[in-house]
């Protein structure tokens, strides 16, 4: 089976597709306070005629907004940390071997359909040195790949345990990572030093 090239700049696009993904979390479940009690907060304040309650209601979605504004923020340092730790080559590269992969019930909030929900079901690749990797919620992993790009599902149903991955993290930010199948993908010329 031909492997294809792993780059840095193909690691570069999908380390930022983490670092977006984990901010999305954030702003989803945020704005769905911050939304509703602005508008309760006008209302009461007009039927009331009383801006002192209607301060008092935005209060807690000024918290919300100042806890998203510092949280975005990070997501903008984190994606610039991305940027430039790629072109100092500034990634740890591990090959790690798989263990399990295993879906959790872990508190995210986040907005549903028709309300907020505290928890969500999430996916981790789990390897035998104890790292682990979340699987972020993209339609297609590897996209900028020509043969290999893969649904999660695909993924996790071409994962064996004792498989050989890539574990490509920022170093700094051990949060921001990616995996790569060995047996798809083959270290580019600028990550084997």
């Amino acid at each position: 089976m031909k492997k294809e090239t792993l780059l840095l700049s193909y690691i570069t696009s999908d380390l930022k597709t983490v670092a977006k993904f984990q901010m999305s979390n954030v702003g989803e479940w945020r704005f769905s306070y911050i939304i509703p009690i602005t508008l309760l907060s006008v209302i009461i304040g007009v039927l009331l005629k009383s801006i002192w309650v209607a301060l008092l209601i935005f209060s807690v979605a000024a918290y919300h907004i100042v806890r998203y504004t510092i949280e975005y923020r990070d997501y903008s340092m984190k994606k610039k940390a991305v940027v430039s730790a790629v072109d100092r080559a500034d990634v740890s590269v591990s090959v790690e071997h798989l263990s399990h992969i295993n879906s959790e019930t872990i508190y995210e909030p986040h907005r549903g359909r028709t309300r907020g929900h505290a928890t969500k079901t999430a996916t981790y690749y789990y390897f035998e040195s104890g790292s682990r990797w979340r699987v972020p919620s993209v339609d297609k992993h590897y996209s900028w790949s020509k043969e290999y790009y893969i649904s999660s599902k695909g993924l996790e149903n071409i994962s064996i345990k004792g498989d050989e991955f890539y574990f490509v993290s920022l170093q700094g930010h051990p949060d921001i990572a990616y995996i790569y199948p060995c047996k798809s993908f083959e270290l580019g010329g600028e990550l084997k030093k």
